[in-house]
């Protein structure tokens, strides 16, 4: 088998998606495995380390799971779910992600709705650009524990901003600091109207302490709010 018509899969699942510019939309949830950075700090730890670093390569025809689960994901797909391909961070498969969905269009004869989840340190070529319907960006401030010159990269996040259809940039925030001190000190090239904020949280509890003061924020700024359904509904379960 050849790694080049492969994917390294970390989990599939049928949900709603739970964030961003989508929230809401019935979505196949596709979860590459590993990624680039690792954010961990007093702030708040990534919720999907222990389900990214299990990712296992899979050939393009058992991607969407079993032979059932296929069956019910592909019929999902074709009445219009959207499909997330999402990690760890799925750039660093970029190239096999094209060649999926190019496999995908020859072997159903039609294209889903593509979204990708991305902290947008990898620079996405014109290719995978016109492949992609939503990019829903998550650029990491300090609050993530991240060293600057690994979280950000202008050229990258610029590549999304002008080329990408339906893109967002989408920021977890705790407090006021992370404004002034992070997104415009860091990230002064992005567009105020691209940008979200997502409240802090990777629990019910720890989410109801900062999803007002964040609301607040976004009053204050004019910037758009994400809430963070799955949690709301899920708390810290994954794959549903």
């Amino acid at each position: 088998m050849k790694e080049s018509y492969a994917l390294i899969v970390s989990e599939v699942f049928y949900s709603i998606q739970g964030e961003g510019q989508t929230i809401g939309i019935p979505a196949v949830f596709l979860r590459l495995g590993g990624c680039n950075i690792l954010c961990k700090s007093d702030s708040w730890t990534c919720d999907t380390i222990d389900v990214w670093k299990k990712g296992k390569i899979t050939k393009f025809e058992n991607v969407l799971g079993n032979e059932q689960e296929s069956i019910n994901n592909m019929s999902y797909l074709s009445m219009g779910a959207h499909l997330i391909i999402t990690g760890g961070e799925p750039m660093m498969h970029k190239n096999a992600i094209i060649l999926y969905l190019n496999w995908f269009r020859e072997t159903y004869k039609f294209t889903p709705i593509v979204e990708i989840e991305t902290n947008g340190t990898i620079i996405p070529d014109r290719i995978l650009l016109d492949k992609i319907d939503y990019w829903n960006v998550s650029p990491k401030l300090s609050n993530s524990g991240v060293l600057f010159n690994k979280r950000v990269n202008e050229a990258a996040i610029n590549t999304i901003q002008t080329f990408g259809r339906n893109k967002i940039f989408k920021f977890v925030v705790k407090s006021e600091e992370d404004i002034p001190y992070g997104i415009c000190e860091d990230y002064p090239f992005i567009k105020p109207e691209n940008i979200m904020l997502m409240p802090a949280g990777d629990s019910v509890d720890s989410l109801a302490d900062v999803r007002v003061v964040v609301v607040e924020l976004c009053k204050k700024y004019c910037y758009r709010f994400s809430d963070r359904l799955h949690i709301s509904l899920w708390n810290k379960k994954t794959g549903v």
